[in-house]
């Protein structure tokens, strides 16, 4: 009898486990869901074939799983390649396809996009096995220069492929452009020289295919007694790796290396001025390039591992996963002998108004014997902001961060931080 009761304990114990066993290896199938990157075109997992004649991604027999859907794509990514930049080459538009070779309804649902320049539209929000849904991406390059890389990602009820990340890619230009779009100097000092510098790329051909001899015959300063510009030919072999390699380098045919110098004597406030170069080139025989930037009346400093101090002054944080946000830090370095605290150096504005940020103050004690005020600043795109770009390189794009230095409203002057970022999916 002992026997016989131990038997069938051991027998229901070995159940139980293999029971386990097999629920634990279908739920880690079930719930493996593939790494996607945004804005770059990348393939999802089985993108174009199907991994088991059976249909069953997992690579069981046909049936364990029951009927699923299943996606196949053709192709994620389209490169429209370079386009000269016209009105009517700004817009263009481009046929991605959805496939469900799966044995089970697929749903299909707009789950978002990189920028507000682009729109898609699914043709089906419901594919039966065998049929295929049409995405038709369309941009809108009007206020893009440069490299134009956006995506939009597809959602759906595969359970081995729940998003499709599409995108497209290419390069607008003008015949001659400049290459970081409009020059700014955003914390001027009203009694110190500042410069920045720029580069003019022509990519103009004669009929044989070979460079158009561009000469830059003449430069206007609207305002030359505030700005000095210099402008020199230059060569390709002066650039970084780096910019060798980028697409819009690959095709410059004229390249001239320049530099404003922003003299002493502007008063306090936001300023904005234009050069104007005049060319040989038939097709642009005039050039414009704005100059854009605020003087403060405090002496201050920015620094801090994403604020480009030296060429732009804008904090680049690039692309933000939204699921994640990012944060970072800047430092200002005030010069002026004034006790700095919640009252006298503070957050005045941010743009977009979801940005959060915050200042920490040096101590009482360090402000008594120390000639200059460290503050610093915390600057957060938190996670889940809403989808968008304030990339530039128009001023009105970029995002901003004014904060207020002064013991009294009428003796305060603004500090302005540009902050050049993409939330994307």
């Amino acid at each position: 009898m002992r026997s016989f009761l131990a038997t069938v304990i051991a027998g229901v114990l070995l159940g139980i486990g293999v029971g386990y066993s097999l629920g634990a290896f279908q739920a880690s199938q079930m719930s493996w869901t593939p790494s996607l990157e945004v804005n770059k075109g990348v393939a999802i997992a089985n993108a174009g074939k199907e991994t088991n004649p059976s249909g069953d991604a997992s690579g069981g027999k046909s049936g364990k799983r029951g009927k699923l859907p299943k996606v196949m794509v053709e192709e994620t990514d389209f490169d429209f390649g370079i386009v000269e930049k016209n009105p009517s080459s700004e817009k263009g538009e481009h046929l991605f396809y959805i496939t469900n070779v799966g044995d089970a309804d697929m749903t299909l649902a707009d789950g978002g996009k990189g920028c507000f320049c682009t729109e898609f539209t699914i043709s089906k929000s419901i594919l039966k096995p065998g049929e295929k849904a049409t995405v038709k991406f369309m941009w809108d390059g009007a206020r893009s220069g440069g490299v134009f890389s956006q995506g939009i990602r597809v959602l759906t009820n595969d359970p081995d492929n729940k998003e499709v990340m599409f995108a497209v890619r290419g390069l607008y230009t003008s015949p001659i452009v400049c290459d970081v779009g409009e020059i700014t100097f955003p914390n001027a000092s009203a009694s110190q020289t500042m410069s920045r510098p720029f580069r003019i790329m022509g990519f103009e051909k004669n009929e044989d295919g070979s460079a158009f001899p561009l000469e830059i015959e003449d430069v206007e300063i609207a305002d030359p007694e505030h700005f000095e510009v210099t402008l020199t030919r230059d060569t390709l072999d002066h650039l970084t790796e780096a910019d060798r390699k980028s697409k819009l380098y690959m095709q410059t045919q004229n390249l001239f290396q320049g530099t404003v110098t922003l003299k002493p004597g502007l008063p306090q406030g936001p300023f904005q001025t234009q050069l104007r170069l005049r060319t040989n080139s038939p097709k642009t025989p005039i050039v414009d390039v704005f100059v854009s930037g605020q003087v403060s009346g405090s002496s201050v400093k920015v620094a801090g591992a994403f604020y480009d101090d030296k060429d732009t002054g804008i904090l680049r944080l690039d692309n933000v996963p939204q699921s994640t946000g990012k944060k970072t830090s800047v430092r200002l370095t005030i010069f002026d002998k004034i006790h700095v605290d919640e009252n006298t150096v503070k957050v005045k504005s941010v743009r977009p108004d979801w940005i959060k940020v915050e200042l920490t103050y040096p101590p009482e004690e360090l402000q008594k014997t120390s000639p200059i005020r460290l503050v610093g600043v915390e600057v957060e795109v938190p996670a889940n902001s809403p989808q968008g770009a304030f990339m530039g390189p128009e001023t009105e794009r970029l995002g901003e961060i004014a904060i207020s230095i002064g013991e009294t409203e009428e003796t305060s002057s603004d500090v302005v931080i540009p902050v050049r970022f993409a939330v994307v999916p």
